[in-house]
């Protein structure tokens, strides 16, 4: 691979994640021969083919999905080098990224990491909101060091702890004829329309699969990309939502919303911690992990 470097690395893993050359090429604005000869400069050193071509894209073949594994790790390492000597530069001491879920996020994480931050100034955090799969692929990809999601999902080969919880409740606007109640059955408001997340997120699954077991689709009608936004849409009488209490809490009144608790065993949730193992994890990383798990 001698004749190869990391840009070649980064528009191989681009490639393989957008299954595209050529929108890899134009993510890393390379011109379109200038990276399939880069692709097949690299397979030539490898002595293999590493991308299959298809007619409307590419995939890894086996082999190239070895090889990501280990290019991952090249562009990784060769990142965190990147950030410890700038960090160094600059008085900063570590960085740590982190990825999770809007409902870790705004029932506990933000408050944590706003006290992490404070007591330790030296340490930089790089914190994205994502959803529960793509916070889970961010920590088994390395792109981050620790993820925190809801239980239930696949965490798979990632250690993880637990990290509290919250539960589910029913949001509708106060003149709605489900206001009146104060406790319901999932089967008592299932047919309703409903405001929710995108397809990935933790609460949209677990309506899907609730409506599926008592035999009919999730009526959606309005997908919305926040959880402000979700209680906006109800207030205006677009559908029902079910919401993470402690993000409805701090909503309900400004936008004229009743909270319903939904009397189900899958409306009490439990958060998650993820890293892919502890030796792994940077000491700056690890400091912030041990503060999570007892602050």
């Amino acid at each position: 691979m001698h004749r190869n470097d990391f840009r070649t690395l980064q528009l191989f893993v681009a490639a393989c994640e957008l299954k595209s050359l050529s929108r890899a090429a134009q993510r890393l604005g390379i011109a379109p021969s200038a990276a399939s000869r880069r692709i097949q400069l690299l397979e030539h050193d490898v002595k293999g083919a590493l991308l299959e071509r298809l007619p409307h894209g590419v995939v890894p073949t086996p082999a190239g999905t070895t090889f990501l594994r280990f290019a991952r790790d090249i562009l990784h390492l060769v990142d965190r080098a990147d950030h410890m000597l700038s960090e160094h530069q600059s008085g900063v001491r570590g960085f740590v990224r982190v990825a999770s879920s809007s409902s870790v996020l705004l029932a506990r994480l933000a408050y944590d990491i706003s006290r992490f931050a404070s007591s330790h100034p030296d340490i930089q955090l790089d914190l994205e909101e994502r959803d529960t799969e793509t916070t889970l692929e961010m920590v088994r990809s390395k792109q981050v060091d620790i993820g925190l999601v809801v239980s239930g999902a696949d965490t798979q080969p990632l250690v993880t702890f637990s990290f509290g919880g919250d539960r589910l409740v029913l949001a509708v606007p106060q003149t709605h004829r489900l206001a009146l109640r104060e406790r319901l059955r999932f089967s008592e408001f299932s047919d309703e329309t409903f405001v929710t997340l995108g397809h990935g997120t933790a609460v949209r699954k677990v309506l899907v699969e609730q409506a599926r077991l008592l035999g009919a689709p999730l009526l959606v009608r309005v997908q919305a990309n926040t959880f402000e936004a979700m209680a906006l849409l109800a207030s205006q009488g677009l559908g029902v939502a079910v919401l993470p209490q402690p993000v409805l809490a701090p909503l309900k009144e400004a936008y004229g919303l009743k909270e319903i608790e939904i009397v189900e065993p899958w409306a009490r949730r439990n958060f998650v911690l993820c890293v892919r193992s502890m030796p792994e994890l940077d000491p700056p990383a690890q400091k912030l992990l041990r503060f999570l798990l007892d602050p």
